[in-house]
C-alpha cells in the first residue's frame, strides 16, 4: 500500500473512532470526507437550549505531497499523537493550525 493510501486510512479510522465516540454522547456529528482530494473534517451540529453549537472541531488533510496537515483539533484528543503512535513521523505531519513561524519551531513539517 502506497503511503497515501495508508495515511488516508489512519487518518478516516482515527476520525471514525471519535466521531463514534462523541455520538455515543448524544452529540450529532457529521462525518464530512473527500478521499480524492484528502479532505477530512468533522462537524457538530447541536442545540444547547436556544443556542445552536455548529461547527467543524476536526480537519485533517492527507497532501498530495505525502504530508499530513493537521488544520484544526478542536478537543483534548490529541489526534496528532494518535498519528504518531501509528507510526507518521513528525516529518510527514504539518501543524496547520499554527503560524509558518511558530512551525519552524517544532520539530513537525513546516509544509
Amino acid at each position: 500500500m502506497d503511503r497515501l493510501t495508508h495515511y488516508k486510512n489512519l487518518v478516516r479510522t482515527a476520525l471514525d473512532e471519535i466521531a463514534q465516540d462523541f455520538s455515543r454522547s448524544d452529540w450529532k456529528i457529521i462525518k464530512a470526507y473527500d478521499e480524492t482530494r484528502g479532505q477530512y473534517l468533522l462537524f457538530t451540529d447541536n442545540w444547547k437550549g436556544s443556542s445552536r453549537q455548529y461547527g467543524c472541531f476536526m480537519h485533517l488533510e492527507v497532501n498530495p505531497n505525502g504530508k499530513i496537515y493537521l488544520h484544526r483539533d478542536g478537543t483534548d484528543l490529541d489526534i496528532g499523537q494518535q498519528l504518531l503512535d501509528e507510526g507518521v513521523p513528525k516529518s510527514d505531519m504539518v501543524i496547520g493550525f499554527h503560524s509558518p513561524a511558530m512551525r519552524a519551531m517544532t520539530d513537525f513539517a513546516q509544509s
